[in-house]
């Protein structure tokens, strides 16, 4: 049995770092984050305003989470500089190698990248974490239903 876990996809991070700061898509079905992030002197910039930041975060959740369903690892060797670069510019398709990132399509303005690196950086986790062992029951049938990758959020 192999099983992938992901516990620190910082992509989603960014997401739930950007909608805890700005308040928005708060009717989103995501449960409360732990830790709650410090926004630090994160504000919602205006231009264009609230509506529009919200929808951009919802298509940005849905497309970082599309992008596990195409997720390849098998050609990590073609991700140079140069390869990044162009991948992340905004306005890309989807790139197995690279996950999307909400700073690749709309910047930093108006977040506080002290106060999301300070968040991210205490969610690393422990090592060695014995949550696999303790889910292992849990994740038996999981895995014989087909899923191979667990994604850990805060």
């Amino acid at each position: 049995m192999a099983i992938r876990v992901n516990d620190h996809p910082q992509q989603l991070h960014m997401l739930l770092f950007v909608r805890h700061a700005w308040s928005i898509a708060t009717e989103a079905d995501i449960p409360e984050l732990w830790p709650v992030p410090d926004p630090g002197n994160s504000r919602m910039p205006e231009p264009p305003g609230a509506a529009v930041w919200e929808a951009r975060w919802k298509t940005a959740w849905k497309r970082a989470w599309d992008w596990f369903d195409i997720e390849d690892h098998s050609q990590q060797e073609l991700v140079t500089p140069a390869f990044i670069r162009e991948a992340t510019k905004p306005g890309q398709e989807l790139n197995p190698l690279i996950p999307p990132f909400w700073a690749s399509e709309y910047g930093m303005d108006g977040l506080d990248y002290a106060a999301f690196s300070k968040w991210d950086s205490s969610l690393i986790p422990a090592f060695p974490s014995p949550a696999e062992r303790r889910s292992l029951q849990d994740l038996i049938p999981a895995w014989e239903s087909g899923m191979d990758t667990v994604i850990v959020l805060p």
